[in-house]
């Protein structure tokens, strides 16, 4: 993932094909915002967390998470908010979650 403005993010698939953090908003659009467990996120894959960035995290904005098989498998895009939320001992966290289906995300930085 590309970090800045996060309008500018975006993830690449193995073959150089970009997804912006607009194509998965406009994904998402229709689906409805949810709560998470927060501790069953906890065991997820996570980026370098920035202090300021954590912080500063609004946590009314939910996250996203990939979702596997029927099982959660990363966080694509709030893993500042989802650590503000374990740093502030919260139970639950608001997501959408996007089923994965042909393009596999990875982040990058």
């Amino acid at each position: 993932m590309k970090v800045g403005d996060w309008q500018k993010t975006y993830w690449e698939d193995e073959n150089g094909n970009r997804t912006t953090i607009q194509d998965v908003l406009d994904e998402l659009r229709s689906e409805p915002v949810i709560t998470l467990e927060v501790r069953k996120l906890s065991g997820l894959d996570t980026v370098p967390i920035d202090l300021d960035r954590k912080e500063n995290a609004d946590l009314s904005y939910p996250i996203i998470v990939i979702e596997k098989d029927g099982q959660f498998e990363s966080i694509l895009d709030g893993h500042h908010r989802l650590q503000k939320a374990l740093d502030e001992d919260r139970s639950f966290i608001l997501a959408k979650v996007k089923r994965e289906n042909k393009q596999s995300f990875t982040s990058e930085e």
